[in-house]
Order: C-alpha cells, then sequence, then structure tokens
C-alpha cells in the first residue's frame, strides 16, 4: 500500500485507513443522471461525513457547477477537517462540452470553483482532461503556478494515457492521477505506468452502476432519453449487459453484494491506490460503507511494502466459487 503525504488522515482522531475511499460528486448535481432528489445527494455527503470519511471529489464540469454548490452546503462549518478535490480544464459552452485547460481558462475556473466552494484554497486541483489544443507541460505549469500561490495545496492529472503518464510526469512523485478502471474497463497498463510517479486514483469503479444492482445495471434501455449514460459503450453492449447480468445472479446468495465484490476486486490490483465511487442515493453509500467495514474488520489493508492496496490472496478467499476469474475476463472479447 502506497504510503505518501496526500493520503494521509487529517485529523489525529481519524484513523489512516479513511483516506484512500473517497466520495465522488458527479452524479450528485441533478444532470444527466436520471431523476434526482438533491436532498437525499446532500444526506449522503452527510451521512458519509458521520461515517469519517473526509475526502470529496467534485469538478466545475459536473451539472454546471451544480455539484461543487452542493459539497459546499454539506461541508458547511467543517471545511478545514475536509479534504477537497476539484477539477478543471473542461466546460460548457451551451450545450457543448470543450475542453480549456490554458493558463487562463484553468485559473478562471479554479475561480469559478473557489467561488462555489465557498473556500480560500483548494487541497487539491486537477487537469481533468489533457487538451488536445494545450500542451500538458503547460498545463501543469499553470497548476504549479497556483500551488506557488498558496490557492491548492496539491496538483493532480486525470486521464492521460499510458505513454503520457511515462512522458509528462516521470520526473515528479506521488502526483495524483485519476485513472478510469473498473472490470469492464481495463487500463491496467496506465497504472503500471504510474507506479513510481503517481497516486491512481480509480474513478468510475462501478462503471456509472452496470456493476452494481440498481435500475441502471439493466443498460441503456433502463436510462431516461436524456441520462448521460446512454452514450457509455458498455451500456450500449448487450453483451457487457448480459455479462454483468450473470455476475449478478452469481452474487444473488452471496454474503455481500455485486458492488462490494467490484470493489475489493479493484482494491486488490496493484497500483491501485485511491477509491472514487460516486454514489447519490442512500443505500448506494451505504454498501460503499459496508465494503469500507469488511475491509476494516477483517484486517484486509495491506502494509506499505505491498504493491496492492489490499491483501489480494486474503480478499479472494471471501469470493463465491468463479466470480474472481469472470471479473478478471469480464471484458474479453467484448465487440
Amino acid at each position: 500500500m502506497k504510503e505518501n503525504k496526500l493520503l494521509l488522515p487529517l485529523e489525529p482522531d481519524e484513523t489512516p485507513e479513511m483516506a484512500w475511499l473517497w466520495i465522488g460528486t458527479w452524479s450528485m448535481g441533478g444532470e444527466g443522471f436520471g431523476p434526482h432528489d438533491e436532498r437525499e445527494s446532500l444526506e449522503v455527503l452527510r451521512l458519509a461525513l458521520r461515517e469519517g470519511i473526509r475526502h470529496f471529489d467534485t469538478a466545475g464540469f459536473y451539472a454546471h457547477g451544480r455539484s461543487e454548490e452542493l459539497l459546499s452546503k454539506a461541508l458547511k462549518g467543517i471545511r478545514g477537517s475536509c479534504f477537497i478535490s476539484t477539477k478543471g480544464g473542461l466546460k460548457w459552452q451551451g450545450k457543448k462540452v470543450v475542453h480549456d485547460a490554458s493558463p487562463e481558462g484553468l485559473r478562471r475556473a479554479l475561480t469559478e470553483s473557489l467561488h462555489r466552494l465557498k473556500t480560500d484554497y483548494l487541497d487539491l486541483f486537477q487537469l481533468h482532461w489533457p487538451d488536445p489544443q494545450v500542451p500538458v507541460p503547460e498545463s501543469i505549469d499553470a497548476l504549479k503556478e497556483m500551488q506557488t500561490e498558496g490557492l491548492i495545496r496539491y496538483w493532480g492529472v486525470g486521464n492521460l494515457s499510458e505513454a503520457q503518464v511515462r512522458e509528462y510526469l516521470s520526473e515528479y512523485k506521488d502526483i495524483p492521477h485519476q485513472v478510469h478502471f473498473n472490470p469492464l474497463h481495463r487500463t491496467d497498463s496506465v497504472l503500471r505506468a504510474g507506479r513510481c510517479f503517481c497516486i491512481n486514483c480509480i474513478i468510475s469503479p462501478l462503471e456509472q452502476g452496470l456493476l452494481a444492482e440498481g435500475k441502471s445495471s439493466s443498460g441503456r434501455t433502463a436510462l431516461s432519453k436524456r441520462d448521460l449514460r446512454r452514450r457509455n459503450p458498455y451500456f450500449m453492449n448487450p453483451q457487457a449487459v448480459e455479462r454483468c447480468k450473470k455476475l449478478r445472479e452469481l452474487t444473488s446468495k452471496a454474503p455481500y453484494p455485486l458492488s462490494v465484490y467490484v470493489l475489493l476486486w479493484i482494491a486488490s490490483k496493484e497500483d491501485v491506490h485511491t477509491l472514487i465511487p460516486g454514489p447519490r442515493k442512500i443505500w448506494q453509500l451505504k454498501e460503499i460503507l459496508f465494503f469500507r467495514n469488511i475491509v476494516k474488520d477483517k484486517g484486509l489493508l495491506a502494509g506499505y511494502d505491498e504493491e496492492a492496496l489490499l491483501r489480494g490472496r486474503v480478499v479472494r478467499e471471501l469470493f463465491p466459487m468463479g466470480l474472481w476469474e469472470q471479473l478478471e475476463t469480464l471484458n474479453r472479447g467484448l465487440r
């Protein structure tokens, strides 16, 4: 398990193992994920706080800034004890999503995020996606300048390719990198590339609900016309949807729900350092907390001399027969 200052507990009484589990807020802003209840999303954040979670990830791009505004409501009065991660480099232009990771664009995004989050600094500000029109080092230099000015404590990146990680991050150490990774979306080579340079932060671990048990797990046909997941290639792939259905059948009588097994599998992979699931309903957060408690109660956290977050051999013993192997091969041969 990688040791780094970014993931240390924020307060003396906070247990260190809490810092590797963050809560993402993309779906909490009320845009793009079907019917929405802002009160429940706010309660999700407050319950997470009551349960000791202190790391939260958001972005100015999410729901035109409303996810950041919701997070600021939840953290009112306790901002100093929480770790806020947000991102810049993507923005809305009418109904279109465009890149703007220029120094001016990133500074503008930071200023707007600080305003919405009602804070004068951020714990982590990241390049959301590389901008095809702006060299990555130019965007990184802008982030480093913001850090020098005291506006952000740490800077990070997101969605870099394996080649980009090796080219642009090899001179650094412990740079947070948000990586899309799960049994359907395998990016093992990106994780390996960042082994020496990055804190690999896993986003979309449950593939926007397809690897869980809610309504959206049925695929594209279960989604409303304005749901952004209709454009997710896995939701559109009948073969992927059917394979996920079989996983749910396999775990229907198991001790844990499918989402918990998926999170255990991910956290057992080498070079995974942080998980960022994105619940917006209480039952979803409770499954994540159930996963967290299993890790704590069964002593699954690896030592600092190990490459994985969890002790893979011990974790595997918790799986029903055949499930581990199916997760390992879930994405093979998908058309």
